[in-house]
């Protein structure tokens, strides 16, 4: 807990964290279309990892942590394995499971974006939230 030197408003920090991989795009084999089958198409990850509480003391303790590297390899490995994946919904699906394999990851949130589809929109996908069951 901490006090602003400007006003006597205390902050409390939250027990929980998040791990962040913003925006990876990465070249991989994407959609149901046939045209899609014969290409690969840029695809758009961001991964939120909301930590266990009490991570960072159980990081201190244990030297046990939530590597973004892994994450970012199991994404890097499964685009460029040339596996067709016909849906975002189950690469985002894929990661989650990824994730959440650590058990210091309590929730993850993945959005998959294919930022080349419409002209006028940044991005077509989805995003889920996943959280470990116990």
């Amino acid at each position: 807990m901490s006090t602003s030197p400007e006003s006597n408003l205390e902050i409390v920090e939250d027990d929980q964290d998040v791990i962040i991989i913003e925006n990876l795009l990465l070249q991989t084999h994407i959609g149901m279309l046939e045209s899609e089958r014969r290409r690969t198409q840029t695809v758009c990850f961001t991964v939120e990892i909301r930590t266990v509480s009490d991570y960072r003391k159980i990081v201190q303790e244990t030297g046990q942590y939530i590597s973004y590297a892994d994450a970012v390899d199991f994404m890097q490995k499964k685009a460029a394995s040339g596996e067709h994946v016909d849906l975002v919904e189950q690469w985002a699906e894929d990661i989650a499971n990824f994730a959440l394999q650590n058990p210091l990851a309590d929730r993850v949130t993945v959005t998959v974006l294919k930022p080349d589809i419409f002209r006028d929109a940044d991005g077509v996908g989805i995003r889920i939230v996943r959280k470990r069951s116990c």
